[in-house]
């Protein structure tokens, strides 16, 4: 991989140029990292945005780990403890607070900002970003929670805090690269299914949701007493 830098557009580097001085080379260096990551050709404001949302997040669930449910100057003593035996962080930390002390005028609105960010934090799984929320929405609603599902599994996987438009890409793209579904339903299949029922499982893209779908509507069809899964039974257990 070449050492040199991904190049910005003037748009993306007012935006930085724009931040408080001491967190600027850690931007540089973010942006830099997640572009070549994500095989990004130039840093535009786009990118800024969607790389400034997964860090916020990740922020955000460190906030809600020490037990708060608002941002306030008091999470900053707290974290500040918490951070004790990293000195670099804690000395961020200080910066951070100190430069919010001087902007009283705005401080208010910096918090409330940052407000939106903690109430994406759910209380169960991970965090999504906005832009990551936005590509699950393309998926069918018959299937998005299950999709979900198969999403944040990945990013578990990954060790990944927070589900980022990169995981969910790459799941997507890992999906379209699996074989179709095989003639009589494929080895996921356990026992007989009706053609209508087996033609609107055909109908799921995604490999990975299509075998929960197969194992929730085999569970339900065997709780019912049933030999054959049809159609009634495929849609009563996506609607459970």
């Amino acid at each position: 991989m070449s050492d040199t830098a991904v190049p910005w557009t003037e748009e993306a580097r007012r935006r930085v140029e724009d931040a408080p001085p001491f967190v600027r080379p850690g931007i540089l260096k973010l942006m830099d990292k997640r572009a070549r990551e994500r095989g990004r050709m130039v840093i535009d404001s786009e990118f800024l945005t969607e790389i400034r949302n997964e860090s916020m997040l990740r922020v955000a669930k460190c906030i809600r780990g020490f037990g708060f449910e608002e941002l306030s100057m008091d999470a900053f003593e707290v974290a500040k403890a918490k951070m004790r035996r990293l000195p670099r962080k804690v000395a961020v930390i200080e910066e951070i607070k100190a430069f919010l002390g001087e902007r009283t005028r705005k401080n208010d609105m910096i918090l409330a900002k940052f407000q939106r960010y903690l109430e994406l934090i759910p209380e169960r799984g991970l965090p999504w970003t906005e832009e990551a929320l936005a590509r699950l929405e393309r998926a069918p609603a018959f299937v998005r929670t299950l999709a979900r599902q198969a999403i944040e599994a990945e990013a578990r996987r990954r060790s990944e805090k927070v589900v980022t438009p990169e995981v969910v890409d790459h799941v997507v793209r890992g999906f379209r690269s699996d074989p179709p579904l095989a003639p009589g339903g494929g080895e996921d299949i356990t026992m007989p299914w009706a053609q209508a029922a087996e033609e609107r499982l055909r109908r799921i893209p995604i490999p990975a949701v299509r075998r929960m779908v197969i194992q929730r509507v085999e569970a339900h069809a065997r709780r019912q007493g049933l030999t054959v899964v049809g159609l009634d039974a495929y849609e009563v257990a996506l609607r459970t």
